[in-house]
């Protein structure tokens, strides 16, 4: 899980017992008076009873074959037992039915002889709704009967105005945090099952309680068993929302997994955990976020620098402005375009001021109503956030999408699997919903969604399966057969396959041919479906002349399409363009507006150049002060040439005060970024830094067990032998 989820689940473990509380009520009616009996509740009872007590519910209270004033009266006292609690949990296994769209529980002793003994005689699932109305965080109604109503033949009908019809009807909770769980689907019925245990039941048990499983992604899981496991005769259905927080039932083991192993990894994309945990906490302006990362990253010298640096920038900022954390924050996010991190921000400072700013950057980048949405009925606030959490790049006109690499896997996770719950059969959403595990590293999960998908017909899902051949994510690495599942898409039409089999063809990537005549065909073809992705790489090509005649007015043509389509890198490449006088006239103003624009979009070495242009005064006034503000900008996102330049910042003391040891310290993490050209500075120049700078690095070298050699500012062999060894800590 990332890190913000860790760090909000160590505050909710550590908090007052009272607010900690999980209760449940589990209703199991089974011997009815006036018709006949079910076989299977008191064992659905007793299952679920194991479940939760196995998962360190506070209270699991259990009752059996309830007449209506006993249920009532259940519903009452566990009323009083929801007050305050985190999670309030009621299930009910016996009869049910529907009458004029209101849902109702059968108690034990209904004998329902005409449809005007319904109200009096059986209990509307409104009255277990207010029981759970107590609880803070989530309340769940699971109701295991949607079975054929019994009294349906011989119920007498008075003057036909009531319809009792089969199964239940469909529930929209009025209350937040709320969620319903039918047994089946509204309008058809469930099925007892040939074992101990209704299907439905058998699977709640397996996995509603699972350590470490949201409960939207565990009713998913209980969904698709309980399809399998009656060849799709009984499909379970999950109404009503929750918020973007994680929720897990089984408490027991939620401070396990926040203490688990600290291990470094690193995705197939070359992301390591360390950065996309990083990636969740830098835009945010707290200290506890920070410390928690540090005990989680302390062994990764450029993120934990990062993060300390960090912290040094609040405890600043505060001291000198008396800012508030939420102020400061929002500061580094106000012209975002980054959903995730405004989402981020809105649920770490509910209070704030600027939360109307944020909702309204965020309505900027939803999808369109008329883009579709509403038209397969998706448009609802879960499917929202899927696609604004996990959303595929240009998925959808004018919908700029999510980039892996930026996938808050533990919000998408939490919004994705809510939408697929309610869409089930949308293979978009579900495909979605495995972009949510493959950014959490659980590929497992992530292959079965883009399976599924794909066997649904999703395009954008096959593409994704290929990446995992491609890359090996899951398995060996098989370049030929993702090529191959490439193919398939972009012969569908596919942008996001088009522009992936054209980067295999010009990378030449895991012993594909070469190519730049066959990738100029795929990204063209992916270009001119407003692939912006594809319009950047197009300008590339006529810029360098690879695969087709260079012409620079065509190249910035191609940049300026996918730039107003809004890829970031054709941003940067247009502010190149104008910066180095490509197919236009040289003009450092211009090139910084499209630098800026880039920036705002998130791309880290945008920032860096504009902390460069403040740096040498190209078309600004040279104002060292700005350049370390937008170099700092660029090496929190881990760019390694601006972790280069504010070592010499640091080093000359320009825009801050003289510090040899930070200025080693920046010069240290650009080299184990990968900058080359800091690392042979270092090597064959290192007469550019000052003495005091020379000797820090050698203790900071000696201090990584690198260098045994005098502090003596003498960069000789020894020295430099030890700094290439940096680079292997990369």
């Amino acid at each position: 899980m990332p890190l913000f989820a860790l760090s909000l689940t160590i505050v909710v473990f550590h908090a007052d017992g009272a607010e900690a509380k999980r209760v449940a009520l589990l209703i199991g009616n089974e011997k009815y008076e006036s018709t006949a009996a079910l076989k299977n509740p008191a064992n659905d009872v007793e299952l679920m009873k194991q479940s939760f007590e196995s998962a360190g519910f506070d209270t699991v209270t259990t009752v059996h074959d309830l007449g209506r004033s006993s249920m009532v009266k259940a519903l009452r006292d566990f009323e009083d037992q929801s007050v305050g609690a985190e999670v309030a949990v009621v299930y009910y296994s016996g009869h049910a039915m529907e009458m004029n769209g209101i849902n109702y529980l059968v108690p034990v002793d209904a004998v329902l002889s005409s449809d005007r003994d319904v109200e009096d005689e059986s209990v509307a699932i409104d009255r277990v709704q207010r029981s759970l109305e107590g609880a803070t965080k989530l309340k769940l109604f699971i109701l295991d009967a949607c079975r054929n109503n019994p009294f349906s033949q011989s119920m007498t009908r008075s003057i036909g105005t009531r319809a009792v019809t089969r199964g239940l009807a469909r529930v929209e909770p009025e209350s937040a945090d709320t969620l319903i769980a039918f047994a089946s689907k509204a309008g058809t019925t469930a099925l007892d099952g040939e074992g101990n245990n209704s299907p439905f039941a058998t699977a709640l048990a397996k996995y509603l309680t699972e350590p470490g499983l949201d409960v939207r992604i565990a009713l998913g899981k209980v969904r698709d068993e309980v399809v399998q496991a009656t060849s799709r005769e009984q499909e379970p259905f999950v109404y009503g929302s929750l918020g973007g927080a994680q929720i897990f039932l089984n408490i027991k083991e939620v401070n396990i997994t926040v203490q688990g192993d600290a291990k470094q990894e690193v995705s197939p994309t070359g992301q390591s955990e360390a950065a996309a945990d990083w990636q969740n906490i830098r835009d945010l302006a707290d200290k506890e976020l920070l410390d928690v990362f540090i005990a989680k990253h302390g062994s990764d010298p450029v993120y934990k620098m990062l993060a300390e640096k960090k912290l040094a920038l609040l405890s600043e900022a505060q001291e000198t402005t008396n800012a508030d954390p939420a102020d400061i924050a929002w500061e580094a996010l106000k012209d975002s375009t980054d959903a995730a991190a405004l989402t981020r921000f809105m649920e770490r400072y509910p209070d704030s001021s600027h939360k109307a700013e944020a909702e309204t950057q965020i309505a900027a980048l939803e999808p369109k109503t008329s883009a579709g949405l509403s038209l397969t009925g998706k448009d609802t606030p879960a499917s929202r956030d899927c696609y604004l959490l996990a959303g595929e790049p240009q998925s959808m006109p004018g919908f700029l999408g999510v980039n892996f690499l930026k996938i808050d896997s533990a919000r998408a996770l939490t919004s994705c699997a809510q939408a697929v719950n309610e869409n089930p059969d949308d293979m978009m959403l579900v495909n979605m919903l495995g972009r949510a595990h493959d950014a959490g590293r659980n590929y497992v999960e992530a292959r079965s969604n883009y399976q599924k998908a794909a066997d649904g017909g999703n395009m954008y899902a096959l593409t994704n399966l290929g990446w995992f051949s491609v890359y090996g994510t899951d398995g060996p690495v098989d370049v030929p057969k993702g090529l191959s599942m490439f193919e398939q898409a972009s012969i569908a039409g596919n942008s996001y396959a088009q522009a992936s089999l054209g980067y295999l063809y010009r990378e030449g990537y895991g012993g594909t041919r070469q190519d730049y005549n066959e990738a100029v065909k795929w990204y063209q073809l992916s270009a001119n479906q407003g692939y912006a992705n594809a319009m950047a790489t197009m300008g590339w090509f006529y810029r360098e002349g690879l695969g087709v005649t260079k012409d620079l007015n065509l190249s910035l043509e191609w940049y300026r399409k996918g730039a107003e389509a809004g890829d970031s890198n054709a941003m940067s490449s247009l502010g190149w363009a104008y910066q180095n006088g490509l197919g236009t006239a040289q003009d450092y103003i211009e090139a910084k507006v499209w630098y800026e624009k880039a920036a705002a979009a998130g791309d880290y070495y945008s920032m860096a150049v504009i902390g460069w242009l403040y740096d040498v005064g190209n078309g600004v006034a040279q104002d060292y002060v700005q350049a370390r503000t937008w170099y700092e900008k660029a090496a929190n996102g881990s760019n390694a040439y601006a972790m280069g330049n504010l070592s010499r910042l640091y080093d000359y003391g320009l825009g801050t005060k003289a510090d040899a040891r930070e200025a080693a310290r920046w010069a240290a993490a650009s080299v184990e970024g990968g900058d080359p050209a800091k690392l042979q500075e270092l090597k064959t120049s290192p007469n550019n830094f000052t003495p005091e700078f020379r000797k820090e690095m050698q203790s900071l070298l000696k201090d990584r067990g690198l260098y045994s050699g005098p502090i003596d500012g003498d960069f000789g062999i020894a020295t430099q032998n030890a700094i290439d060894k940096l680079t292997q800590k990369s």
